[in-house]
């Protein structure tokens, strides 16, 4: 009888296993499956063609900066230059010599602490003491609530931790969209770039990236951003264009969704600036929430009523 006891501990974990996202999420994601002649010739021969003139890094062949150098890999350059080997190879080429320089797999929180203490890049979670549950709180100087689970308040009256943490608080785990894209929440009224330099802004955008990539269930390659532009000021735009830039240069194919929220009035003006700056991969991503999504959980309700591409192409 001993021995057919069942631990509550154990019974309690099993269950929040099987009902996590990561576990959920493994039967709707859409592996990737690497191209060949009698799927498309054409691409097969594009990713060969791109191997040639780009063989893969040494010393660390498997590596494309923390991320493994395989035909997926090869493929997301290839899908935004019309499946050109010619013309992917000066973008991959150059892709590499940034990450050999910046590292984004070795960066950590340490190395960009005054934009990981601002709390304007959330990392969601689900759990007890999820900062999904304040993070769009805002108090009437358009500044989060509380510091509680990675919120922040931006008046800066303590030193608050580097966020986003490595790895999730004790039993929390990442939030995901149904579809198991990772979610990064952004809250533009949190948000000063300009306290940082070029180069920790760098940093901070390849860490986040590399976060993202971490929190990828297996068989999902795309991310979801949702971006609250509540606080939002037209002086932002330069900094816009920096991070942009090192999304579409850096990380092709890497956009699952990329949800606008609580646009001002004039935001529509904003983005005719903003949209030559984006191929059209990334465009495609793009969704315009309705004014009544105004708040991150009814932006991954929103979300999760869309038919993502998880996958590379």
């Amino acid at each position: 009888m001993k021995a057919a006891r069942v631990n509550s501990a154990g019974v309690l974990f099993l269950l929040l296993v099987i009902s996590s996202p990561s576990f959920r999420h493994r039967a709707e994601a859409h592996p990737f499956r690497p191209l060949s002649p009698s799927r498309s010739k054409q691409r097969a021969d594009a990713v060969l063609e791109l191997k040639r003139l780009v063989p893969a890094p040494s010393p660390s062949p498997a590596r494309l900066g923390g991320e493994a150098t395989n035909d997926e890999a090869y493929a997301r350059f290839l899908s935004v230059n019309s499946w050109d080997a010619k013309a992917a190879a000066p973008r991959m080429e150059e892709s590499l010599r940034w990450r050999e320089r910046v590292k984004p797999e070795s960066v950590r929180p340490r190395h960009c602490p005054t934009l990981c203490r601002q709390y304007a890049w959330l990392a969601l979670t689900n759990g007890p003491g999820s900062n999904a549950r304040t993070a769009s709180v805002r108090d009437d100087g358009g500044n989060s609530d509380s510091t509680e689970g990675g919120s922040g308040n931006g008046k800066r009256k303590r030193q608050l931790p580097l966020d986003p943490p490595m790895n999730p608080p004790p039993l929390q785990t990442w939030a995901r969209t149904r579809h198991g894209l990772p979610i990064t929440y952004f809250r533009a009224w949190m948000w000063r770039p300009h306290e940082a330099s070029k180069a920790e802004q760098e940093r901070h955008m390849a860490y986040l990236m590399s976060h993202l990539i971490r929190r990828m269930p297996r068989g999902v390659s795309r991310i979801c951003v949702v971006f609250d532009l509540h606080g939002f000021d037209s002086w932002m735009l330069s900094y816009i264009h920096r991070s942009v830039d090192i999304l579409r240069t850096h990380y092709p194919g890497r956009a699952g969704a990329m949800v606008f929220i609580n646009c001002p009035s004039y935001f529509s003006t904003v983005w005719r600036v903003i949209s030559p700056w984006l191929d059209e991969e990334i465009k495609s991503k793009v969704y315009f929430a309705p004014s009544e999504v105004d708040d991150v959980d009814k932006a991954i309700k929103f979300v999760n009523g869309k038919a993502l591409k998880v996958g590379p192409v």
